[in-house]
């Protein structure tokens, strides 16, 4: 820090020096920026080398007072942070900021009891954004339970991502995922995005040919929810419909012998509705009367009564019963469904409801242990158990597919961990980890358990929102805290004029989505040549090291070069479509590419591997030598697939 309190940097003001205070304290003296202290009494400094470096500019008072904030400097602050473990104390600290100083970012702290005002208060009030860590570990717990290949999953503007570990053999709607350790193994696509098979021929337009794959694709949707539904019930409950239907069907042509299959279908509808006078009379008044050899008839349409008296009893007894729950308020928990692979949730309260709601979204049967009957009413669609001892009964035998401990307690998660790792060794296992820094080296200990520190998660989030970014979600993979940040491009913004392979490799932003100032329509992974401008809006993945860097515009450069010679006899002929295709891949203007390719038969050009591979590409195509190889290096290398 350069700049004191009455120099004329603007300050970023945290108030709240607990142990969260404290986490986003240690980043943000990484991004070098003046910051003041504020807190009711003299902190217990648990991150060694802050109190040295932050005692200078403490302040103690009470936040919520007008004169204190005023002393803390609030009006010349660029950004002020509310962080104490008192969510209403925030909030009321919040309104006075707001009064002091009209233009700065405020981040409120907020818990589970005063979300919904946070939420209003975000809507009401502009520049104010509201982080419950809590919350914010919903998805990075449902990632670590999530089975499947899917490393995580994410929704931008409308459209479905997901991560997967390895990229691949199709390029095109892939990117790597920029991560602060250098590894390039993890991809990001769209999820709807699915390979060509090779060999099948595009399917021809023709209006019939549309209508009959609609109706093939229809047919197929319902067999697939068919099949579905008989492997979630139990074999009973086939039994019984499968013996209905039968019935339905056998009874047509059975009561149509004496008078059409249109008095069949009736006179079946009307027994298995319950009735039995009326459609006997009209079975055996069909032939002039009853007759002798009647009693046959009269038994199996007497069983047919009785079997429709049954259906139409359970089916006022569940309107009623339906009916009653919704009056008085009482709301049941489903069953486990057969051959149900759940996943178990241990405590955790509001946040076990919110993963839950997550994973059902996905289609996951949920079973969560809550001693505490007043979760059942906000979590009617889970299975409830009052005790790990019953949830142990309730699923031996059966495969569960993830444990989440949220009790926060460690010793008794620790317990409960180790205990349900001898009954289902296969399964994930997620823990909540209160203290920072720990969760990695725990996880290990408990043989590869995913620990979920919210104080990290939520303190990576606060920094970026204190800098104005809009922080839509957060995703831990290999280690790493990547968040899915929108930015909103202005002028003088650090990403004016660049490309997104300059954003991607530069910066280590991986962008996902782009909506151009003029055109509403986002445009999914964007090609790398693609230019940002003023007016813009960017949906990326990003982390606080590569926040940092967009902040303080520093870019790194191209660590690869492009190599290639004109022909000769061909050299000015080629001249203006070597100027198109640098335009295009390197986002340069053509009188920018005119100036490169003037009066040089061979250039050398810095370029990041994925634009200089398509450059390679089109170049070739052209039958203009290129070879693509990393600075300082003399031999040129494998070409990176574009």
């Amino acid at each position: 820090m350069t700049a004191g309190p009455e120099g004329d940097e603007p300050t970023i003001l945290v108030c709240g020096l607990g142990a969260f205070g404290q986490a986003v304290l240690s980043r943000l003296l990484t991004f070098d920026v003046a910051l003041r202290v504020l807190d009711l009494r003299t902190p217990d400094w648990r991150t060694p080398g802050l109190q040295e470096a932050l005692q200078q500019q403490l302040i103690l008072g009470d936040m919520r007072r007008p004169h204190v904030l005023r002393q803390a400097g609030t009006e010349r602050a660029r950004s002020v942070l509310l962080l104490s473990s008192d969510s209403g104390s925030n909030i009321e600290a919040a309104l006075q900021v707001r009064l002091l100083n009209p233009t700065a970012e405020i981040v409120i702290r907020s818990g589970s009891d005063l979300q919904q005002l946070g939420s209003l208060l975000e809507q009401r009030l502009p520049g104010m954004a509201v982080v419950n860590p809590l919350q914010l570990s919903a998805g990075a717990l449902v990632q670590a339970l999530r089975p499947g290949p899917q490393l995580a999953r994410f929704e931008v503007n409308g459209e479905a991502f997901e991560v997967r570990d390895g990229p691949l053999e199709d390029h095109r709607f892939q990117r790597h995922l920029r991560l602060e350790a250098g590894e390039d193994s993890l991809v990001v696509m769209p999820r709807t995005f699915s390979a060509p098979q090779p060999g099948n021929p595009s399917a021809p337009d023709h209006p019939v040919v549309r209508l009959l794959g609609l109706l093939w694709q229809r047919l197929r949707d319902l067999l697939q929810r068919l099949i579905l539904w008989c492997h979630t019930h139990s074999r009973l409950q086939l039994l019984l419909v499968a013996a209905v239907l039968t019935m339905a069907l056998a009874g047509i042509p059975l009561f149509a012998a004496r008078g059409g299959w249109v008095q069949g279908f009736f006179v079946t509808a009307a027994l298995l509705k319950g009735d039995y006078v009326d459609p006997t009379n009209v079975v055996l008044g069909a032939a002039g009367g009853p007759h002798q050899g009647d009693a046959a008839l009269v038994t199996v349409t007497l069983l047919y009564s009785l079997v429709g008296t049954l259906l139409s009893s359970a089916l006022v007894a569940l309107i009623l019963d339906q009916l009653l729950m919704a009056r008085f308020g009482v709301r049941r928990a489903r069953r486990l469904r057969r051959q149900a692979q759940p996943i178990l949730l241990v405590g955790g309260g509001p946040l076990a409801t919110q993963v839950a709601a997550m994973l059902r979204r996905e289609r996951q049967a949920v079973v969560r242990v809550e001693p505490d009957d007043s979760q059942q009413r906000s979590d009617a669609h889970s299975l409830f158990v009052t005790s790990v001892e019953r949830a142990e009964a309730l699923l031996r035998g059966c495969r569960v597919r993830a444990v989440a401990l949220l009790s926060g307690q460690l010793l008794s998660d620790l317990q409960d961990t180790l205990q349900l790792q001898k009954l289902w060794p296969d399964a994930r296992f997620a823990l909540l980890a209160r203290s920072e820094g720990t969760a990695e080296g725990l996880g290990d200990l408990l043989g590869g358990a995913g620990l979920i520190s919210p104080i990290e998660l939520g303190a990576d989030v606060a920094v970026a929102t204190a800098f104005g970014e809009r922080v839509e979600g957060v995703w831990r993979l290999q280690g790493e805290n990547l968040l899915q940040v929108r930015y909103r491009v202005s002028a003088g913004d650090t990403l004016v004029g660049r490309t997104v392979s300059r954003l991607d490799h530069g910066y280590g932003l991986t962008v996902l989505s782009l909506v151009r100032h003029k055109d509403p329509r986002p445009r999914a992974m964007p090609s790398p040549g693609t230019v940002v401008w003023e007016g813009d809006q960017l949906v990326v993945l990003a982390s606080l090291p590569a926040l940092r860097r967009v902040e303080q515009g520093r870019i790194r450069p191209p660590c690869w070069v492009i190599i290639f010679e004109l022909p000769e006899r061909r050299a000015q002929e080629l001249a203006f479509t070597l100027q198109q295709i640098l335009a295009r891949q390197l986002g340069l203007t053509p009188a920018e590419a005119a100036t490169l390719v003037k009066g040089a038969p061979c250039l050398r050009l810095p370029v990041d591997p994925d634009c200089g591979a398509l450059l390679v590409r089109d170049l070739q195509h052209q039958a203009i030598r290129a070879r693509l190889q990393p600075v300082n290096t003399t031999a040129p290398v494998d070409t990176p697939a574009p």
